[in-house]
């Protein structure tokens, strides 16, 4: 784990490193987001697709399950899609 730079852009995971070289293989742009506010607190995705309006975030079934209410706050109180990717996602995507 641990903070890694891909791009001058710093990433807190090598999964996040993998799905931006992916998304960047597949021309698709994407940048590191503002945080998201939901009930006077902070949710941090890990990317914003512009092009597709969408937030993704990568994560370990353990924080799927464990982040499950803050990413569905986040998303209703903003308007807007989270669309969270589990290690098999990435998988099939040809990520990893």
């Amino acid at each position: 784990k641990g903070v890694k730079e891909y791009c001058g852009v710093l990433l807190d995971s090598s999964w996040e490193v993998s799905f931006a070289q992916w998304l960047d293989s597949n021309s698709i742009s994407w940048e590191r987001p503002d945080p998201l506010e939901y009930d006077e607190r902070h949710y941090f995705p890990d990317f914003y697709l512009s092009e597709f309006d969408l937030f993704v975030d990568v994560k370990n079934d353990y924080l799927i399950l464990t982040d499950s209410v803050k990413v569905k706050k986040a998303a209703e109180q903003n308007s807007v899609e989270i669309l969270i990717l589990s290690k098999k996602d990435l998988q099939q995507l040809g990520v990893m």
